[in-house]
């Protein structure tokens, strides 16, 4: 077994008859280790705590003997310092205690300097998004704290399509930017502004970002600069992955329930591309100067087919998937702003039209046609 007695230990390191080698083997430590406990005891008046606390156990052990011979009770309280908990420190204190019992001085440990305190926690500010609009657009702001000169202001305009197309960044003081906040809250409801989660911000800027690399959209000056102070995001989940389909009866009720989700003021502008407006609105005119269609009944019947019609030529392909992610981010922004049952209602137009739904049995999206031309 190897050596482990400090006195025996000792006695080897001090025999000019053995070298660090035989040392090593006894202990069973490398021999690196053995010679420096050899050099530490020739040097020991000048020795220090924190160099015999780094040797192995046993060989630390040794060294704290022959402190104790020497009456370095300087040496064995800088161990007891410079060790903490660790079972040398208890050795030194035993040396200690028995030179105090000689009637030698011996000095209080040197106490360990307290740590520093932690920095405070820096202040979070909110961040604020508007719903998204009918072109795939919303605002989001981000605050910064800037130690000492306040807080920074990021406004960008982003795009589901585009990426980061606007940036305007700004400071202000922390009392500017608490009436900012409180003046959002206030104009929120009308303005589809939320406050959101800041990490939810920076995903979102983020996110938009990578999509200039795909658009070749030009990225506004300094905005890269400005991404990589906000410091990192997390990934954007899938947000279908909130908003599970209901059962049947609830469901259908909710899709329904979309065509009121016009009558908030964040969709005031969703409405179907100009070009099919206009095209339809030839034909609406048409229908209702005819001379060919006899009655009203069968002028309204000719109406909701020229509806129908440009809905289904306008919905194609990559609009539907536009809409279908759009309602989705409207989904998740509302349930945000505590509106549960107009989220419940953009979720499930959204899976209607993921699953192929035609644009008429979405009432959402029929009215983006719709309200282009009320009934007189």
């Amino acid at each position: 077994m190897p050596l482990e007695d400090p006195d025996r230990i000792l006695a080897l390191l001090r025999d000019p008859n053995v070298d660090s080698q035989q040392v090593a083997a006894e202990t069973g430590l490398p021999r690196e280790e053995a010679a420096r406990a050899a050099r530490l005891l020739v040097t020991l008046p000048k020795a220090r705590g924190e160099e015999v606390v780094s040797l192995p156990l046993p060989l630390a052990g040794a060294l704290l003997r022959a402190a104790l011979a020497a009456s370095r009770a300087d040496l064995l309280a800088e161990v007891v310092a410079a060790a903490g908990d660790r079972a040398i420190a208890k050795e030194a204190k035993r040396g200690l205690h028995v030179l105090r019992s000689r009637g030698v001085a011996v000095p209080e440990p040197p106490r360990a300097a307290p740590p520093p305190p932690p920095p405070p926690p820096e202040e979070v500010f909110p961040c604020y998004a508007s719903s998204i609009d009918g072109q795939g657009e919303r605002a989001v702001w981000i605050a910064r704290n800037v130690p000492g000169r306040g807080v920074e202001v990021g406004q960008a305009v982003i795009s589901d399509e585009a990426g980061l197309v606007e940036l305007q960044v700004g400071l202000l003081g922390r009392k500017e930017y608490r009436n900012f906040g409180k003046d959002i809250g206030a104009r929120g409801q009308a303005m589809g502004v939320a406050e959101i989660p800041p990490a939810l911000a920076r995903a979102l800027v983020v996110e938009a970002r990578r999509r200039n690399d795909e658009s070749g959209r030009p990225v506004p000056d300094g905005a890269d600069a400005w991404v990589a102070r906000l410091g990192p995001a997390v990934l954007l989940g899938d947000p279908a992955a909130a908003f599970a389909p209901l059962p049947p009866d609830e469901e259908r009720a909710a899709l329904e329930a979309s065509e009121a989700l016009h009558e908030l003021p964040m969709l005031k502008s969703w409405l179907a591309d100009e070009p099919v407006l206009r095209a339809l609105a030839a034909r609406l005119d048409e229908i209702s100067t005819s001379t060919v269609l006899l009655d009203d009944r069968q002028r309204a019947e000719a109406r909701e087919a020229a509806l129908v019609d440009a809905l289904e030529g306008w919905l194609d392909a990559a609009r539907r998937a536009r809409l279908d992610r759009r309602l989705l981010a409207v989904a998740v922004h509302l349930r945000g702003m505590g509106e549960e049952a107009h989220a419940r209602a953009a979720a499930a137009a959204s899976r209607a039209l993921g699953a192929g739904a035609p644009a008429r049995d979405v009432p959402v999206v029929r009215r983006m046609v719709e309200k282009a031309f009320p009934r007189r």
